[in-house]
């Protein structure tokens, strides 16, 4: 299913001093004691730099606030797009018992950045990862609309 998401499109005045960081949560299934979730979350002041530069400070602050995470893979990879992203996928146990997969993958386009992060337990990362993987690579920012 293709959602350009024009049904969630509205105008709101921002005084001086807010910003647009907008936020999309997409619930997908329930698997391994794992509630799936897409996360992007837009950044309208990226500027013009590489994924890999605009990764490098989120996927440390990733690194800061989950704690005795472990950075398990990063690095560049091609949506069928054509566009660059950058991926990195770090291991954290935040319970006893409860290991789990925390991806991100960044994208730089037009000065706006967009950053995907989704939770998997290690079953899922292979399964619904697949998924999720899908959804990304089917990723394309719609033209800006002139007002």
């Amino acid at each position: 299913m293709t959602d350009p998401d024009k049904d969630n499109r509205f105008k709101m005045t921002l005084p001086d001093g807010w910003e647009d960081e907008t936020v999309y949560s997409y619930k997908g299934p329930e698997d391994s004691g794992v509630q799936h979730r897409l996360c992007l979350v837009i950044d309208r002041t990226a500027g013009d730099v590489e994924a890999e530069e605009y990764a490098r400070a989120r996927i440390d602050a990733t690194m800061c606030s989950l704690q005795s995470a472990e950075l398990v893979n990063e690095g560049p990879r091609t949506l069928p797009s054509g566009k660059q992203v950058y991926e990195a996928v770090c291991k954290w146990v935040p319970a006893d018992d409860q290991v789990i997969y925390h991806k991100q993958i960044f994208l730089v386009t037009d000065g706006v950045g967009y950053t995907f992060s989704a939770n998997f337990s290690k079953k899922t990362l292979k399964t619904i990862g697949v998924e999720v993987n899908g959804i990304i690579d089917s990723f394309a920012p719609l033209p800006v609309l002139e007002e």
